[in-house]
């Protein structure tokens, strides 16, 4: 008689779907890694959309924006400093970790995040292509010129060490286009990818939504690493935090 087959269990889909990326990785030569905001959510950094996304009865978006910032710097000022506040707080988690520690090992990969908290960078990854900005950058109104900057508070708008004009922070904000040569830098990438690395996004933010499938319909494979639902055409998903599985894929 036949033993009966035992009913599978969301562990067993995704012990089996760590192991299959863990092949693809080990076999991968070129890789563009995807990153969202999920991925720091597990250090504790908030989100910024849904019911999450309110600041004294502003929704995100009313404030990163070039209008919101020529009538209301110093407001807009005082949200990002309390965003420092909250970043400067966590730490880069495993996921960050391992990502960097795999990177550096070996050629080939490319990063490219949406994020702005430079928990990649903390994490010691060697090269990040932030498509959005960075929340540690300050950028002249007057010239373009950016800089770091730690400051989590102002007494007084900043200003620019070259021309002496305000500063603004360093971020794409809605109505702003990417910096062109982050998205020829991406596109290469996707040009050249045999396989996708995708943690902690939605997949509906473009340009990166696009990324991934430009990617796939070039024939490279996808692997997502994600406990939400989302929209990413992946052929292998890990449906669980990446802090608890990405390193076991990146071994």
């Amino acid at each position: 008689m036949e033993k009966a087959m035992q009913p599978r269990t969301d562990d067993d889909a995704v012990v089996e779907a760590v192991m299959m990326a863990r092949v693809v990785m080990k076999e991968a030569k070129r890789v563009l890694v995807i990153t969202g905001a999920g991925i720091s959510t597990e250090s504790g950094v908030p989100t910024f959309r849904g019911p999450d996304g309110y600041w004294r009865n502003r929704y995100y978006s009313d404030l990163a924006n070039p209008a919101a910032f020529a009538e209301h710097p110093a407001l807009v000022w005082e949200w990002y400093c309390e965003r420092r506040k909250t970043v400067a707080a966590c730490k880069p988690n495993d996921a960050h970790t391992a990502l960097a520690e795999w990177t550096r090992k070996r050629e080939g990969v490319t990063l490219v995040t949406q994020n702005v908290d430079g928990l990649h960078e903390r994490a010691g990854h060697p090269d990040v292509t932030a498509l959005h900005g960075s929340l540690w950058r300050n950028r002249c109104t007057a010239c373009g010129v950016e800089r770091e900057e730690n400051a989590l508070d102002y007494e007084e708008l900043p200003t620019s060490p070259c021309c002496g004009e305000l500063e603004r922070p360093a971020i794409v904000w809605f109505d702003e286009s990417i910096p062109r040569d982050l998205v020829v830098r991406s596109v290469e990438a996707v040009q050249m990818a045999d396989t996708v690395l995708v943690v902690g996004t939605s997949g509906v933010v473009m340009p990166a939504a696009a990324f991934v499938a430009g990617a796939r319909k070039n024939g490279a494979t996808v692997i997502e690493v994600n406990p939400h639902i989302s929209s990413i055409p992946a052929h292998i998903k890990v449906c669980a935090p990446a802090t608890l599985f990405l390193p076991v894929i990146l071994t």
